[in-house]
């Protein structure tokens, strides 16, 4: 009888008051099977674990799928940072305008501030070398001087916004105007800034090609389909790798409405550094301004710091850090990747999972930010304070996005509102279910 055979007969026979076996024997035994039968080793053992969990339960076999997962995803190299992909992209543009950004983007990378010099963020950085490379392509592919002139731009303007929209050309144009200034010191131009501000007009006119109606399902719902992802996972016969999974996706989806803050916030959430427990029923959430999004050169200012007083959050929390959690890997980070350890996963892969959840339960696909626009929506028209409400709880400056800059005490309390409000609504659903 070989090694797999045995461990199943033990498991089989095991009488009551046994207990499953440890962590360390299971990884020899996982590690032998490797070394003799290879990749197949790796179904023996998810068989295994399915026996076990029929003799013990599936919560005290939960460890079996943390040896699974060691053995099948291996450890990659670090994602590269954004200053890192900024510094790649250098080679997109002519030589000659190459050291202009490089200077720039060690000064901003550094922090270092130079008199009439605004320091740039990685992600900024990005789009405008991203938008001077079709500049470039555009000019080339028409012989035209890089210089721009007013008839220039507006031409590439129409050609972007043929293939994208009016807000994308928008966009494009206006990075790359930054940019000739930086590389092509000296240079203005009143005909190009005036068909930027007109384009900018036309794209304020035409609205987001992305934000439909349909998308204002309500914040309340999302919650919701946060605690209900929670309990397919409870509810699942095995406690491995895809419940992990369906529970942290279930907690995405109820911290992005708590809180609510852009991807880049959420994908900075970690257990003990910026997400806490501090007590019974409250979660504390403390993230340095170089997290959130800001112009760089107030990234050193006062952090984003919010107390939150939610039972069900704070509990599906602790849960999910104690059980679920440990699955993927001994990180700490709240949305782990499923296939690198010790990897989070990114802001854009927040981003795609959020509208694959929500497109997949409610019918539409709700991306990270249109997620803030129900938040903002159900404020206003269930708060006391309505918009100015909605502009403290995602951090607008004025009511104009939202519907006035409100102080932080303003900001806590409709935080706190918002929570109540919304879990007020859970618990009414759930008994008319019943």
């Amino acid at each position: 009888m070989n090694e797999h055979l045995a461990l199943l007969a033990r498991i089989r026979s095991a009488g009551p008051g046994s207990s499953p076996p440890g962590q360390d024997d299971l990884k020899r035994h996982l590690s032998g099977r490797l070394q003799q039968i290879g990749a197949p080793a790796l179904m023996e053992f998810a068989h295994v674990q399915k026996v076990a969990a029929e003799v013990w339960g599936a919560e005290r076999c939960a460890h079996f799928a943390n040896v699974l997962r060691e053995a099948r995803v291996a450890p990659k190299s670090p994602r590269r940072t954004s200053w890192q992909m900024a510094k790649m992209r250098l080679s997109d543009l002519p030589d000659q305008w190459q050291a202009n950004f490089a200077e720039r983007i060690e000064a901003s990378e550094a922090g270092v501030r130079k008199k009439g010099q605004v320091l740039w963020s990685a992600a900024h950085t990005q789009n405008v070398i991203r938008a001077l490379r079709g500049w470039v392509a555009y000019c080339r592919a028409r012989d035209l001087p890089m210089s721009p002139t007013g008839e220039t731009l507006d031409g590439y303007a129409r050609e972007v916004a043929k293939k994208a929209s009016v807000r994308t050309a928008s966009d494009y144009i206006n990075r790359i105007l930054t940019g000739i200034k930086l590389v092509m010191p000296g240079f203005s131009s009143q005909a190009c800034e005036f068909v930027a501000c007109d384009w900018r007009e036309r794209a304020a006119k035409a609205g987001s090609t992305t934000k439909t109606g349909a998308q204002l399902v309500g914040a309340s719902r999302v919650y919701n389909l946060g605690f209900d992802l929670m309990q397919q996972a409870r509810s699942r016969r095995l406690r491995g790798l895809h419940a992990a999974k369906d529970f942290r996706n279930g907690i995405l989806l109820s911290v992005a409405v708590a809180l609510p803050q852009r991807a880049r916030a959420l994908s900075a959430l970690e257990f003990g550094r910026t997400l806490r427990i501090p007590g019974e029923g409250m979660v504390h959430i403390h993230l340095p301004a170089r997290m959130l999004k800001l112009p760089e050169d107030q990234k050193a200012g006062a952090p984003f710091d919010r107390t939150l007083s939610s039972q069900k959050l704070a509990s599906a929390l602790e849960e999910y850090r104690y059980y679920y959690r440990p699955m993927f890997d001994d990180g700490a980070s709240l949305f782990p990747s499923m296939h690198a350890r010790g990897a989070a996963i990114s802001e854009a892969q927040i981003g795609r999972l959020t509208g694959d959840l929500t497109e997949r339960a409610l019918g539409v696909r709700i991306s990270v930010h249109r997620l803030r626009d129900n938040v903002a929506t159900e404020a206003s028209e269930h708060l006391a304070s309505g918009a100015r409400a909605a502009t403290a709880l995602l951090g607008q400056r004025d009511e104009q996005t939202a519907q006035r800059h409100y102080d932080h005490s303003t900001g806590l309390a409709s935080a706190q509102e918002f929570v109540d409000m919304i879990e007020r609504q859970r618990s009414f659903e759930v008994e008319f279910d019943l």
